[in-house]
């Protein structure tokens, strides 16, 4: 399930139709806001850093295909550390 922007507590709106931001607090939170991106076709503004379409895709693909003791690692990176 892709967890939007209302039900979660780590997004608020910057803008009253703008950007999301997410302030992430762990690693699950953090791919959950990945997925989002990807899920809505939107970019947003993620640790800091803006996410685009293209690059949240692309660390969507790679998180899924690593074992789960990788997926922990992968997931307690900093956003722009995933896109490395």
């Amino acid at each position: 399930m892709i967890k939007t922007a209302t039900n979660m507590k780590t997004y608020r709106r910057v803008r009253q139709h703008g950007t999301l931001e997410t302030i992430a607090g762990n690693g699950k939170d953090r791919i959950n806001a990945i997925r989002t991106v990807v899920h809505e076709s939107q970019f947003a503004k993620i640790d800091g850093v803006m996410m685009d379409l293209f690059t949240a895709s692309l660390i969507c693909q790679i998180y899924d295909v690593l074992s789960n003791e990788n997926k922990k690692k992968f997931a307690s990176y900093p956003a722009p550390n995933m896109a490395q």
